[in-house]
């Protein structure tokens, strides 16, 4: 059969030229039917392969940062197999890569695997115990699992690591909230709150737990500087209608219960 030899001056072929050698090139003319002999892989060019044909990655990228990208992409994309390999690449290179082993414990646990998330939660521990980060990220998923002294002990250890860091006063206050106890609860959050004054989650968590101890009148404030920081967001303005309910101003609790309804998404 004759062969051809396809030339790569221009456009489109200039950018193969770039990636393959050009003996690569010669061979049998394509066919005319798009995809007569090809098989066709979506996503094909964002699992993990040699670094020389990433055709996304970028000119400073280093092998890490790849990886990790590719993880996420991959899991975004909901690509589990190929999102675990790219972690697990990624950990095999780097051990403690700290952002790495911490969100493959999350996709672990997306998936209902918490015994593989707990296991690289810990070794992120383990591997940086004086780093508040770890610490945090175990905390938070212990209280989700309700095993509340663990969760507890893991987070003010965090906030003596790092006094002045407010996720950690926001997970530890998070969870003494979801435990049940309010006033402990209030003062985690109103720390988080003050260290981080735009933090809408800190300041609605704070007027639960002010609204749950009595303090109606600090439950308002937060709820309204959460209001103002997330216009859009109906929660703050729900639980202001609950709070002005239970003072006993109707007329104020029913002007918010609208306001939420007409921030509710459609």
């Amino acid at each position: 059969m004759r062969r051809s030899r396809h030339s790569r001056t221009s456009g489109r072929q200039q950018a193969v030229g770039d990636l393959f050698a050009p003996d690569v090139l010669e061979g049998d003319l394509t066919p005319r039917a798009p995809d007569e002999r090809f098989p066709l892989r979506p996503f094909a060019s964002e699992i993990p392969q040699g670094r020389r044909i990433d055709p996304h990655a970028e000119a400073d990228e280093g092998p890490d940062q790849r990886l990790l990208r590719l993880a996420r992409e991959a899991a975004l994309q909901g690509r589990r197999a190929d999102a675990e390999a790219a972690f697990r690449e990624l950990l095999a290179l780097e051990p403690g890569h700290l952002t790495g082993r911490v969100e493959f414990a999350h996709l672990h646990e997306r998936l209902g695997e918490m015994e593989e998330a707990l296991e690289h939660l810990s070794e992120a521990v383990r591997l940086h115990r004086d780093r508040p980060e770890p610490l945090i990220a175990r905390g938070a998923f212990l209280a989700r699992l309700k095993r509340h002294p663990e969760a507890e002990a893991d987070l003010r250890r965090a906030t003596r690591l790092a006094p002045d860091d407010p996720d950690g006063h926001f997970e530890l206050g998070f969870a003494l909230w979801r435990k049940g106890v309010a006033g402990e609860a209030a003062e985690a959050l109103r720390r988080a709150a003050t260290l981080a004054p735009q933090r809408t989650d800190a300041e609605y968590y704070l007027g639960e737990a002010l609204h749950q101890v009595g303090d109606h009148a600090g439950a308002l404030a937060a709820l309204e500087r959460a209001a103002s920081l997330d216009a859009g967001n109906p929660k703050p303005l729900q639980l202001m209608g609950r709070v002005l309910d239970r003072l006993g101003r109707p007329e104020e609790a029913r002007e918010m219960y609208r306001r939420a309804r007409e921030a509710a998404p459609r």
